[in-house]
């Protein structure tokens, strides 16, 4: 697959229903990358039983293993997306990940199934530069909260697919006998899992071309080094985000905070399995009905919080709606693995994922409010960079870390609980108190951009 320069197509005579087509097909796209994203947590307690694997192992696979090349190769990826066709990008990230996710369903020992999840990170590191920036420039900068909400939802969209229609699937599948298949030989029901999984996500990747490349917004005009085509490099976007590193590092904390929370979902399986003695398919359509519940209520709530800021005039509008959504998360997180019930954990959860939804869709929007269009895709990588070593490789492990010291499988929740409050509440401190410095940074960057044809959808 080729990736070529991109054809400029002025998104100002793009058509509204168009502009949200775009936004409705990267969403869905999001939706399929965490399904395939969160199945081995749905899957944890047979590929622990069938490969002898320890907690700290199963941690790995859920943090590291994924997140090592998500959060590393987004940067380059950024850096290609700001240059090249961004929907050739995506294609062939959708490509990998889906031949990775497929390609889980035949390993049969630890190290390769790491390699295979570390390969799912690697495709799925294009959607969030490519998207973001497709997105944006597909709609003027006081409007782009809601369609960057919405694609933001995805990601609760599909974690609540993965467990309602993927807990009872699994738990279907799981009670199968082994699978003959002709040169693949014998398969277990969790290997089948993902290669059921897997393959049609191919589909997606060709409907990638269906998207048109839109000409580049909100480029600066002037401290900006660039070519001649205008392209920034790395280092011209590191230079410019350091010199403003109180706005975007306030921004980065806050997000890598609820990536770190968001994350202990990857233990609930197991949580409400070892706590209250909940089978897979119970806790998965217990979870997926919260996600599809918290999410939209969350983005919703912020999408008007941010509305009515930003027509107030407040230039820290989206960074406000990322505050408040940990100052609900952070309480239903440190809380529903400790709850004396399984009924008070699930309203706990509520709250957790509500909160959640909230701040993860105001992030994105924050990002494309600071950065300019030559580095928007390289400073969007680096944002996934910054929150992905936290929420990937330091969210799961730590919490399998403190369960094998505890010395006792049940203690899970404690460890949880731990991490949650501790990150937590760090994170409301630091946010606080830097918001007037990414207001300013916003201010300043307004008067940086060059005006130029926006979209008017």
């Amino acid at each position: 697959m080729t990736i070529g320069r991109p054809r400029a197509f002025n998104a100002a005579t793009a058509t509204r229903r168009y502009a949200w087509y775009v936004v409705g097909l990267l969403t869905a796209t999001q939706v399929v990358s965490y399904i395939d994203r969160f199945l081995p947590s749905l899957l944890l307690e047979s590929i622990k039983s069938d490969l002898a694997l320890t907690d700290f192992q199963v941690g790995l696979l859920m943090g590291p293993a994924f997140g090592l090349f998500y959060v590393f190769v987004g940067v380059p990826i950024g850096w290609l997306a700001d240059r090249y066709s961004r929907r050739a990008i995506l294609a062939t990230g959708i490509s990998i990940w889906c031949a990775m996710t497929a390609t889980a369903g035949l390993v049969r020992s630890f190290v390769p199934l790491f390699l295979t999840r570390m390969g799912v990170g690697l495709g799925e590191a294009t959607m969030a530069p490519c998207s973001v920036s497709l997105i944006s420039d597909y709609f003027p900068r006081e409007r782009r909260a809601p369609p960057l909400s919405l694609f933001m939802a995805g990601t609760f969209l599909g974690a609540g697919t993965a467990f309602l229609l993927g807990g009872p699937l699994v738990h279907h599948i799981t009670s199968l006998p082994p699978v003959h298949l002709p040169i693949l030989g014998d398969l277990r029901s969790w290997q089948l899992a993902f290669l059921v999984v897997g393959l049609p996500g191919f589909v997606l990747a060709g409907l990638m071309f269906t998207i048109r490349e839109p000409r580049r917004q909100d480029q600066a005009q002037s401290e900006i080094r660039a070519d001649a085509a205008g392209h920034a490099s790395l280092g011209a976007a590191f230079s410019f985000m350091r010199k403003r590193w109180t706005a975007f590092g306030v921004l980065f904390i806050g997000s890598a905070a609820v990536v770190t929370m968001g994350s202990l979902s990857f233990w609930n399986v197991a949580l409400f399995a070892r706590t209250w003695g909940w089978s897979v398919r119970d806790v998965g359509i217990a979870t997926g009905v919260l996600f599809f519940i918290g999410g939209p209520i969350g983005t919703l709530l912020g999408i008007a919080l941010t509305r009515r800021w930003v027509a107030a005039g407040h230039k820290d509008a989206t960074l406000r709606a990322l505050w408040i959504g940990l100052a609900i998360a952070v309480p239903g997180f440190a809380l529903y693995p400790i709850m004396p019930s399984v009924e008070l954990a699930i309203v706990m959860q509520l709250f957790a994922f509500t909160g959640q939804a909230m701040a993860a869709a105001a992030g994105p929007a924050s990002i494309t409010l600071i950065a300019p269009g030559q580095i928007k895709s390289q400073a969007t990588a680096i944002y996934y960079l910054c929150i992905g070593i936290f929420g990937q490789l330091l969210g799961p492990p730590p919490v399998g870390f403190m369960t094998d010291l505890f010395g006792d499988p049940n203690k899970l929740r404690y460890a949880m609980t731990i991490e949650a409050a501790t990150i937590g509440i760090l994170a409301l401190v630091l946010v606080a108190l830097g918001l007037s410095h990414y207001r300013r940074c916003v201010i300043e960057v307004d008067a940086l951009i060059a005006p130029g044809p926006v979209a008017h959808v």
